[in-house]
Parts: C-alpha cells; sequence; structure tokens
C-alpha cells in the first residue's frame, strides 16, 4: 500500500515503526508520551488543500498502514511547522478493506506495552489511474463496484505534494513516484529513506533528468528496528538513530554554508536552516517546503534524527548497506533474529568475509574516483591541490565488522526485512 501522511517513514527493516514515531510512541528506554513528542508535528489539519506553509506530506510505502490522527497542539511564533496525519493510501482494495475491518486501528508496540490510535481517511492506490489523483476509499462497496466506481471530480485529490517521504522497496520506487509525478514540482521536497544506495541516481536518470525541474531531495539512513505482528501492529524492537542530508542544490545554493563560516571555531559551526531559506528572501517560496521538511526531521529528538553533512550521510548509508548486507542474508538462510547472529565460527567468518569484500569495494571506488578527477585536470594543474579523498577509517574491514555486531545487538529483537519476505513469499531487496 502506500501511505499518505505529514509525517515520516523508514526503510524496509525499519519503515513499520518510524511510520509510527512521526504520529505514535517514540519509545527508547520506557514509553514516551505520544503526543508530547508528536504534538512537535500536529496543527495542520490532513485536509487539501491545507492554509499551513507545509501543506502536504505524503509518504509512499507498500506494507501495512501505521500512522494514525492525532489531536492538534498549540503552535509557538517561529517554532517548527505542525502538522495532523488523517490520510493512509492504500496498495489495493483488499489492504483497505483489511484496515477498515480493524478499525483503522495503528498500534505500536515496544517491550510489551502497546499503544493504539485511530481515526483516519483512506485511498485507494490501485483504483486510480495515472493522473496522481488521490481516490477516497468507501468501504460500503464491494470490490467489484469499487473497481467500477468513479468518483465526482470534486472528490479527487489533485493537490500539489511539497513534501514526499518516500519508503517503498528500492526497486518499486520510479514506478511510485511516477504516478505522482503530476502533482510535484521543482517546489517540492522529496525524502528518501530506504534500503540501497544508487535510489536517487536512477530518479534522475528516468524522471528527473531536467535540474530546472526537479524537486529538491533529501536522504536519509537509520538504525532504528521494527517488524510487523499482525495487520496494523507493529514492533518497534530496537532504537537506533537517524541521519540525514540535502541533496546539493541544482541552482546554486549552498545548503551547508554554515560548516564553511570562518568567523566561528570549527567546533562551533553547525548547519543552519537559514542556509536553506530566510523568511523574505526573494527565493524563499523556492525553498520553504525543504526547510520546513528539514526543520521537522531535525526536531525529531526522541528518534535521534540528526541533519548532516551530504558526505556523512553517504559514509552512514554505506556503513548501513554493509550491515544489510551480512544481518539481512544471513537471518533469512537462518531463519533467526538479527540477535541470535554471530555465536558461532561460520557467521562470524561470513561476516569477516562480507566485511572485507565491502572495505575492497569502497577502497576501489575511491580509488576510481581520485584518477578521474586527475583525468579531468589541465595538463598545467597544480596536482597536489586536487580535492581527493581518503579512505574513511569507519570503512575500514574492522570498524565494518564493528558496526554489523553492533547494529545486530541493538536490533537483536527484530525480524529482519528480508526473512519477513522470505516468509511470506514476496520479492527481497537483494540487489539495493
Amino acid at each position: 500500500m502506500l501511505l499518505e501522511l505529514r509525517g515520516l517513514a523508514l526503510d524496509d527493516t525499519t519503515r513499520l515503526f518510524f511510520d509510527l514515531v512521526a504520529v505514535g510512541p517514540i519509545v527508547e528506554k520506557t514509553v514516551t508520551s505520544l503526543d508530547r513528542i508528536v504534538g512537535e508535528l500536529s496543527q495542520t489539519k490532513f485536509t487539501y488543500p491545507s492554509s499551513y506553509r507545509l501543506r502536504e506530506i505524503a509518504a509512499l510505502r507498500r506494507l501495512s498502514p501505521s500512522t494514525h490522527r492525532l489531536p492538534p497542539c498549540p503552535s509557538s511564533p517561529g517554532s517548527t511547522p505542525k502538522h495532523t496525519f488523517r490520510t493512509l493510501i492504500h496498495k489495493s482494495v483488499s489492504q483497505a478493506r483489511t484496515a477498515a475491518s480493524l478499525g483503522s486501528a495503528i498500534s505500536v508496540e515496544n517491550q510489551g506495552i502497546v499503544e493504539t490510535r485511530d481515526g483516519f481517511d483512506m485511498e485507494v492506490f490501485e483504483q486510480g489511474d495515472c493522473s496522481g489523483a488521490g481516490i477516497p476509499f468507501d468501504s460500503t462497496l464491494s470490490r467489484d463496484e469499487v473497481k467500477r466506481h468513479s468518483p465526482p471530480p470534486e472528490n479527487l485529490r489533485t493537490d500539489l505534494i511539497e513534501a514526499l517521504f518516500v519508503t517503498t522497496k528500492a526497486q518499486n520506487t520510479t514506478g511510485a513516484i511516477s504516478r505522482m509525478l503530476p502533482r510535484l514540482t521543482p517546489r517540492s521536497t522529496i525524502v528518501l529513506l530506504q534500503n540501497g544506495m544508487g535510489i536517487y541516481e536512477d530518479l534522475v536518470e528516468k524522471l528527473f533528468r531536467n535540474p530546472e525541474s526537479r524537486p529538491h531531495f533529501i536522504i536519509a539512513s537509520n538504525t532504528h528496528g521494527a517488524w510487523l505482528k499482525s495487520p496494523l501492529h507493529v514492533v518497534h524492537a530496537g532504537v537506533g538513530d537517524i541521519e540525514f542530508g540535502i541533496i546539493p542544490d541544482s541552482r546554486g545554493r549552498d545548503f551547508e554554508a554554515s560548516l564553511s563560516d570562518e568567523s566561528k571555531p570549527l567546533h562551533e559551526r553547525e548547519l543552519s536552516l537559514d542556509d536553506i531559506a530566510r523568511q523574505g528572501e526573494p527565493y524563499h517560496a523556492e525553498y520553504s517546503s525543504l526547510r520546513d521538511t528539514a526543520a521537522i526531521l531535525s526536531s525529531l529528538d526522541g528518534l535521534s534524527c540528526k541533519w548532516s553533512r551530504m558526505s556523512d550521510v553517504q559514509l552512514a548509508m554505506r556503513k548501513k548497506l554493509v550491515v544489510n548486507s551480512v544481518v539481512n542474508p544471513l537471518t533469512a538462510i537462518l531463519g533467526c533474529r538479527n540477535g541470535a547472529l554471530f555465536k558461532d565460527g561460520a557467521s562470524k567468518r561470513m561476516l569477516h568475509d562480507i566485511c572485507t569484500e565491502a572495505s575492497a569495494a569502497f577502497q576501489a571506488q575511491l580509488e576510481a574516483d581520485t584518477h578521474a578527477v586527475l583525468g579531468s585536470l589541465a595538463p598545467d594543474a597544480e596536482r597536489s591541490q586536487a580535492p581527493l579523498g581518503r579512505m574513511p577509517h569507519e570503512l575500514q574491514a574492522d570498524m565494518l565488522e564493528q558496526e554489523v555486531t553492533r547494529v545486530a545487538q541493538l536490533t537483536r529483537g527484530n525480524i529482519s526485512s528480508m526473512l519477513s519476505d522470505i516468509r511470506k513469499g514476496r520479492p527481497t531487496e537483494i540487489s539495493s
């Protein structure tokens, strides 16, 4: 299904909890007050259109819906945009019917404590054509009637999307976003919270080749863990962190300018929302959704959500790629939870071999990039001044082994996405 909400979602292993994290209990050692944490995001009604700056945040995902409506809370001048989540977009009529039969009540569980929310509208993605319009779901209609049913034009939702959170499987991303193209503009912001790498590059090649019409992009990596216990019931099995960065602007704006502010000591420099857009600037409207989306993400302290320079996010994504390359296949083959790994010599040897191979691949990529940079220089250029990178210490084989072991222990109660897919006979993200 597809989930549309003014909130957030995660990649395959963690998206189920994170859909709820923006709208459900944010749990670390103990259950935290949902409304107090999520109150940072819950002011604007989820209607079409809304008068607030961040009028639309939609999230695409493929599994069971996991969000709920939150009560509005007061906002203060200059605070983070606040939103209420109300609409689920289901992939199929059958998924929508399952949700309706359960009263559209979404539950998130941590350490045996369950918190539930309900009360939201539903749409069905498979009913729509390629216009990107939202089709309201009517639970009183049979499946055949739903297929024949054509809502009046005034009931279709065609307003533009300001921020789109994408958590589908990597291989389904292009197809899912292509159906939303009529509702995306250069002012829109797309947040990619998924497993794998190269997703942004694929989208640029296939859907957004023209930089002038390309939306803003935020790339994120996370290590939270969750799994689906039953329809609409999510278990948060491991608290991790989220690191996100903003793809460099095709229009030339420097979103990381504050990190180069020589008027401040290095340890005092930090990323600033004003580098994205300042109120009153001529181009503020072009970047307002990007600023608001970055502000919302940065406000999620309960998720350890951090805005970092893009190079640091790329490093985090490489580490996450290695973690998934070890944990997902091994748990799928052995049929075990993450915490059962690396307790025997065979799995430890496999961990070592994969991390060694991954580190060698990263080193080869760095060397290839270095040769490409040197080859692009003019014959009389000073090569010693070329911006050549060094192999990050975190990508050395031994450090990768430590990271995989750390994440596996952190999410020890989690059922990996690949194991879940295998059990349910679904395609895996083996090539992502």
